[in-house]
Formats: structure tokens, sequence, C-alpha cells
């Protein structure tokens, strides 16, 4: 959908600091604090940094859980709730900042950065400017931030890439710096913001953990971690593959990796799509020309769904959930148990998300335990990038990556028209975070809707 820069500079007026705080309590508990001035903007940079703007960033599901894990994987970190807020939202141990991904601009730098720079990266969802502490990273153009307070985050988390730059005035403008971008490349930025974190979790679960070439590429475990994860359990010639929560946006990064398999011994026997709107899928795998053997149904079609993955003859059924509602895994694990042509086909699931909501403690406690007497393994992206740099380089992991990113985007609004950019600005108000993360914890933020935000 088409952004328009004459709706955002007539509603955008002045530049105004304000910061979206969440309790850590009761993550449904927020707020909007404004910032008359900050510590960080009156004091001279110091080396090796940047000081930059957030400009455009999302929320999703993973905000959500950024928040909900914002203690134990220490998200929380990332942006302290700054000291100069009104109280009780400058107290650190029960307010938080979630961050997000997102591009930010470089005003000021003293490193080989220079001003104008866009960077890719992790942000706070706050109409503030931040200071980064960076060190060159592998390629060329990436960083890495080293400020202690943020170590303990996972590795993807702490990494910066140069995309490009604008040209800023000598004097920052006073209405929203997206004002500075032309309409296609608003556009552009605001599709790439919604997309990018979640396509490369359905990049790495594809090419690394369910790799196609074992022996050029090592298999990943889903943790990441130096668990056993042989050529066996990375091998899906021999299975069907179903997706759950496969409109989700997640899901359908991991399905345009699928389709791209080529070969019998590369692609799964079968792929099976499990939405509420399944009519929203049925047309990808002809328009990318696949030869994997698809299907897409509904969460209670069931039974149909049996019937298709029982004509394949599976030797393994993977269950990779993405986030379907409740009752969904466990309905089709039992039904899987009990259909009499599986056989001793071995079974196994993967959890990549969970649902649009706000978990309790005992939905965390029930969660924890059906990873348990499921046998559920978790999908780590950060981990699993990790291990994959590790086996090769830095400089090889993106130069993949990257042709397999620009050819999803040549393809990806055909394959996915339905999905709409629903650009906000600022922090505050209906038009801001503050409304979206209201949404986002009632689940009322459908599949085919991205929220993305100019700052």
């Amino acid at each position: 959908m088409p952004l328009h820069l004459e709706a955002l500079n007539s509603t955008i007026a002045q530049f105004l600091m304000e910061v979206h705080v969440v309790s850590k309590a009761d993550n449904q508990k927020h707020a909007v604090a404004a910032l008359d001035t900050l510590h960080d903007e009156s004091h001279s940079l110091a080396s090796s940094s940047v000081r930059v703007w957030p400009l455009l960033i999302a929320l999703t599901s993973n905000n959500l859980s950024y928040a909900r894990g914002g203690d134990l994987l220490h998200w929380w970190d990332t942006y302290p709730v700054p000291a100069a807020l009104s109280a009780p939202y400058n107290d650190q141990k029960s307010w938080g900042i979630v961050p997000a991904w997102g591009f930010g601009v470089v005003t000021e730098s003293s490193t080989d950065i220079s001003r104008g720079t866009l960077l890719w990266g992790f942000w706070p969802t706050a109409n503030i400017p931040v200071s980064l502490q960076l060190q060159p990273s592998k390629p060329k153009g990436y960083w890495a931030e080293t400020s202690e307070s943020r170590q303990r985050l996972m590795t993807i988390y702490n990494i910066y890439s140069e995309e490009g730059r604008i040209d800023l005035p000598e004097t920052m403008p006073t209405t929203s710096i997206a004002s500075l971008l032309g309409e296609d490349t608003l556009n552009r930025l605001a599709w790439t913001t919604l997309f990018r974190p979640i396509w490369q979790t359905g990049y790495l679960l594809s090419r690394h953990t369910f790799t196609s070439s074992p022996a050029s590429l090592l298999p990943v475990h889903p943790l990441g971690i130096d668990r056993p994860w042989t050529a066996t359990d990375a091998d899906i010639s021999a299975a069907v593959v179903i997706s759950l929560s496969a409109s989700s946006k997640t899901a359908r990064s991991f399905a345009y990796h699928m389709f791209r398999r080529s070969s019998a011994e590369e692609r799964p026997l079968g792929f099976l799509q499990v939405s509420q709107t399944p009519e929203l899928l049925e047309a990808v795998p002809e328009k990318l020309v696949t030869d994997v053997p698809a299907k897409a149904v509904k969460y209670e079609q069931v039974g149909e769904a049996m019937e298709w993955i029982g004509g394949l003859k599976p030797a393994r059924i993977v269950l990779v959930d993405f986030g379907a509602r409740a009752g969904t895994l466990v309905r089709f694990v039992d039904a899987i148990e009990g259909h009499s042509n599986f056989g001793g086909a071995k079974t196994t699931i993967v959890n990549v998300g969970s649902e649009q909501k706000v978990y309790s403690t005992d939905d965390i406690k029930e969660n924890r335990a059906s990873m348990q007497t499921m046998g559920k393994i978790q999908f780590n992206t950060s981990a699993v990038r990790d291990t994959a740099i590790r086996q090769t380089s830095a400089d090889d992991y993106y130069a993949h990556v990257q042709p397999v990113w620009d050819d999803w985007l040549r393809v990806s609004h055909d394959i996915m028209p339905d999905i709409r950019v629903t650009l906000g600005w600022g922090v505050s108000g209906e038009e801001g975070i503050e409304r979206g993360w209201s949404r986002l914890c009632q689940g009322s933020v459908d599949t085919q809707e991205g929220l993305v935000y100019t700052m």
C-alpha cells in the first residue's frame, strides 16, 4: 500500500521527545512520558560513537516477546528508561523501553560513519536521539555495539549496518526526518522495516537448520547451540512440513524458502499451510512456479489435512509453529498419532513464534510445560545465525544472504498482495506507538497488516 508524504507532513508538527514505557510486571500497562531535555544531548560524543535519531520502526508480535522475556534475555538492557523522565516512569526496576527493529539516521559521529548515514538495527520505541558505541565488524559496513550495558544481549541485537544515506540539512528539520525522504524511498524502507528481521528467521530455518546441502553446510540445531543435529535431522526430502499460523509474516517468509527448493533431494515431500485465511496462500506456489506439493487449509480442517498428508506417505512429519492459536498444535499431533496411514513416521516440532497476546504467568508456565511434554524445540534466530557465521565467515554468510533477500524483495508484493503497511507517526496518540502497543496487546493486528512508525 503506498504511503503518502502529504498526510505525513500535515499531521506531524514539531519534534516531541517522547518515550513509550511499558510496565515490566504487566506488559499491558503502558504510557507515554515526555522528555524536555536529554543528558546525552548535552554532552560531547564519546570516541567510537554515533548519535542517531530513530527514523522508521516496526511493531510486531516479536515486540511482545521482547517485553515478556525482557528480564531473562536482557532486552530491557538495550535502552533503559532515561533518569530525566518524570516519576514513576524513570524507575528502571518497574518500567522499560521495548526495543524495535528499523532504521535510524546518524546526526553526529566520531567514527568513520558519516552524518546522514542510514543505520539498520535495534532502536528504542521513542522519539529521542540515542548514542551507540560502535566498533567495525564484518563485512564492511557492519558495526558491533560494544557498550558494557548491552553485552548480555544476544549478538544479533547488537549488530548495525550502513544502508545508504540521506542529505541532512545543517539544522535538523522541525518536522519528521522522514519528510526528507522521497515517497518511493519511504515505501521501500517501510516494507523492509516490517519484513527484514522476520524474513531472516525463515531464511535461517530453511538454509541452516533444514539444510538441503549437509555435506557442504553443516546442519545447525534450532537452538543454535552445540547440540546434536545431524544430516538426518536436517533432511526433509521424505517429510511433510506443516506450517502452523501460516498466514503470519514469518511463516510466509519460511514458505518462500521452501517453495524455492528445486530438486527432489532438496524439497519436502509436501508442504501444508494451516491458517484461518488459507485463501491468501493458495496462489503462491503457482506464482513461484514450484514443484513442491502444497496445500493450504483452515485450522478446523484437520481431517482433510490428514488425508492429504497420508496420500504422500511421509517417513517424517515436521511441524513448525509460528504462533498458532491455543490447542492447534495438540490437535494436529493427536491426529497424526491416530492416523493409520502414517505408520512409524517420525514427528519433529519446532517452535518459532507465539500468539499475539500478553501472556499471564500461568500461560508462561503452561507453555514451558508443553515444551517438555510435547518435545518441542525452540528456534533461536540469533544463535543459529551466530553458528552459521562461525562455520564459514561473516563475509560468506552475508554474501549468500543478500542476493536471496534481493530476489525475495522483487517478488514479495506479488506473492503477498494482501499485506498492507499502516504508517503511523510518533509515539503518543491514536496514530503513534501508544495505540499500536494497545492493539498488539489486544491481539487486534491481523496478519495482513504491518505497523510501521516514523519518528
